[in-house]
Order: C-alpha cells, then sequence, then structure tokens
C-alpha cells in the first residue's frame, strides 16, 4: 500500500500552494513551469512523482497539453528523460532547499536548465529556462573558434612556408649568379688583365685600365648584389658568420655601430630551415632599427642552447610603448606580427622589451631542430 505522507490536495489547498508563487504569475509567466507532488510509501521512501500542474509556457516549451500532464507520473509523461531530472524533484522534496541542473532533454530534443524549490512540504516547483538555441549559439562559437584557430595556424605555417620558399629561390638566383655571371665576370678580368701585360701601345694600356676598374666594380657590385639575395656564408660557414656579416653590411652603411657575440657551442647543427628564418627575421629586425629606432649602436647576441637557439637584438634608439604599438600597427609593428608569426609555426618564442628613449631588445628563440617541417 502507498500514500502520500501529506493529504491530497484539494481545490483549496491546491489554491494555496499555488498563492505561495502567485497563481496569476504562475499561468502567465513566460518561462515553463511545473508543479509536483511527490508520493512516498509507508517507510517513508518516495515513490513517484506526480504532475499537480503546468503553465502554458510549459505546454508550449515541451510540446505537451496540460491534460495529458497532470494527475499523472513524471515517468509516464516522460519515459525516456534523464533521471537527473526526477531526481531533482525528489532531492527538493525531501530537503526544502532549492536545486538546479542543466542538460539535453532526450523527450523534448532541448537543452533545459531547471531550478527547483519547495513552496510546500511534499511539494516541488520546478521552473525552466530553454537554453536550447543559447546551447546551439555556444556550440557554433565553440566549432567557429576552433575553425579560426585552426585558420590561424594553417596561415602561420603557410608564411613560414613561403618565406622558406623565397629563400630558397633568392639562393637558386645568387648561386647561379655566383657560378655564371661571376665566373664569367673572373675570366673577362683574367684575359683583360693578360692583354693589359702585353700591350705595348701607352693609349691602349690606360683604356685597358680604365676598362679593368669598371669591371672590377662590376664584380664587386655583382658579389654585394649575391650577399643581399642570399648569405651564402649562412650555407658555407653558419648562422653566425652570416648574421655578423649582414649587420656590418645593413648598420655600418648607415652609420651605426655593430656589436656581435656568438656564445655556446656553435658546433651543434642547425637545421638549415630554422637558420634560414633566423637569419630572415634578424634582417628584418636590423632594417627596423635603420628606418625607425635613429640608435647608434647596436648589440646582436647569438646563444647556442642544448635544445633552442636564442638571437638577441638590442639598439640604443627611441624606443617605443609596446602596448600602443600592438593597437596601433605600424609598418615596423606589422614586422614583428610577421615575425611572432612565423616563429610560433616552428614552435619558437618572441620577446619585446622596449621603452621610449630607453632602446628595445628583440629576442628570437627557435628549437635547433623541426620536429615534423612547416607544413
Amino acid at each position: 500500500m502507498q500514500r502520500s505522507l501529506y493529504p491530497e490536495s484539494s481545490n483549496g489547498d491546491f489554491d494555496s500552494i499555488v498563492a505561495a508563487i502567485n497563481r496569476k504569475l504562475f499561468y502567465r509567466i513566460f518561462d515553463p513551469i511545473a508543479l509536483y507532488r511527490v508520493i512516498y510509501d509507508d517507510n517513508g521512501n518516495p515513490t513517484k512523482v506526480v504532475f499537480l500542474d503546468v503553465n502554458p509556457a510549459y505546454e508550449r516549451v515541451m510540446g505537451v497539453k496540460r491534460k495529458q500532464v497532470v494527475g499523472h507520473t513524471f515517468a509516464e509523461v516522460w519515459p525516456c528523460a534523464e533521471k537527473e531530472w526526477h531526481q531533482l524533484v525528489i532531492d527538493v522534496a525531501h530537503s526544502g532547499r532549492s536545486k538546479h541542473h542543466e542538460g539535453e532533454s532526450r523527450d523534448t530534443g532541448k537543452y533545459l536548465y531547471g531550478l527547483g524549490f519547495s513552496p510546500a512540504k511534499g511539494q516541488v516547483a520546478v521552473v525552466f529556462l530553454d537554453m536550447t538555441n543559447w546551447k546551439r549559439t555556444e556550440e557554433a562559437l565553440r566549432k567557429s573558434e576552433s575553425q579560426l584557430l585552426s585558420y590561424r595556424e594553417e596561415l602561420r605555417k603557410l608564411i613560414a612556408k613561403i618565406s622558406l620558399t623565397e629563400e630558397e629561390t633568392r639562393h637558386s638566383i645568387a648561386t647561379k649568379i655566383h657560378d655564371r655571371v661571376g665566373y664569367s665576370l673572373a675570366m673577362i678580368m683574367h684575359r683583360l688583365q693578360r692583354l693589359h701585360g702585353i700591350a705595348q701601345d701607352h693609349n691602349a694600356k690606360n683604356e685597358l685600365e680604365e676598362i679593368m676598374k669598371m669591371l672590377d666594380n662590376v664584380i664587386q657590385d655583382t658579389r654585394t648584389l649575391t650577399f643581399e639575395i642570399s648569405s651564402p656564408l649562412l650555407y658555407d660557414v653558419g648562422l653566425g658568420a652570416a648574421l655578423e656579416s649582414v649587420a656590418e653590411q645593413i648598420l655600418k652603411l648607415h652609420g651605426i655601430d655593430v656589436d656581435f657575440q656568438e656564445k655556446g657551442d656553435a658546433s651543434e647543427r642547425i637545421d638549415t630551415d630554422i637558420s634560414v628564418l633566423l637569419y630572415q627575421m634578424t634582417r628584418e629586425l636590423l632594417i627596423n632599427v635603420v628606418k625607425h629606432a635613429k640608435a647608434s649602436r647596436v648589440f646582436i647576441r647569438l646563444h647556442h642552447g642544448k635544445n633552442k637557439v636564442r638571437v638577441v637584438v638590442e639598439d640604443d634608439g627611441r624606443g617605443f610603448i609596446i602596448k600602443k604599438r600592438r593597437s596601433q600597427p605600424t609598418a615596423s609593428g606589422f614586422g614583428l606580427f610577421s615575425i611572432k608569426e612565423r616563429l610560433h609555426s616552428i614552435g619558437g618564442s618572441i620577446q619585446i622589451i622596449s621603452e621610449p628613449g630607453k632602446g628595445t631588445t628583440v629576442s628570437l628563440t627557435a628549437p635547433r631542430r623541426m620536429e615534423h617541417g612547416v607544413q
């Protein structure tokens, strides 16, 4: 035999229950509300949860009619409901304290938030909030954010790949200039020197000397152009020699003193792609110094670690406010952003320290070896 711990409600009793949450409010409120009674056995154990009433909003959101619900048990109305919703009513009736739960409802296909409270002993009211659209929007935003991060990572890799492809092209062109044009010019110079040695006519000797001077300038310009296109030192000697050379080439031309130091075991191999990217980035930083820093001296440090390599470029120029530079990108700011993206694509990082009037220090850190390369 089953019985309720409390007498069954008459209309008058029910009116008093509903009065606790305001009868008019109950039927007119926009959020779904359901009233339940918990039925107990002789031992005080809950056996059923019975619907006492629902408001029009509950009918609309849950897709059921009031007459299909009132007087029926929770299990009859919602046979596939998650046990947490049934337990919510039981727990509130037992403790008298409010409790909430949210989750997807298999019966309705909606994502719901429910807040349960007890307006009278053995009675439970649950106010529902239909969060289905919000949840879908949240999922869409999460998916969009994930896609955005994926696209950004692909962009990083693409930027690095373009940089490496550009350097490969530059190196190929520089090699061809050196091997073909440089060799041809050297042979022409050699023949002119032989002609100069056997020429008897004074005017002819003078003319040959002028031609040789012009040719020597062309040879020097060709060598300079070869270095500007792609440093042979980077491939033939190493990153340190290439950085020192490009620093001398860029800064000394503009009257800026250079102090270069290399620390650590330089014999430890650095992947060519890493060396190329660090060389490119350092070159860009030095060009930024020339264009924007108004510096008189630049310190370049190359540190060889066990697993990482770091290049530090420090100038005594005018510096800048880092936050302002991030919010108002300039040509140099975009350059730093590009460097940051390329470094991230290979598992590296950039650190910038700067204050107005106190110069700028930029540290580029990268792994010595690429795990999987730039895809």
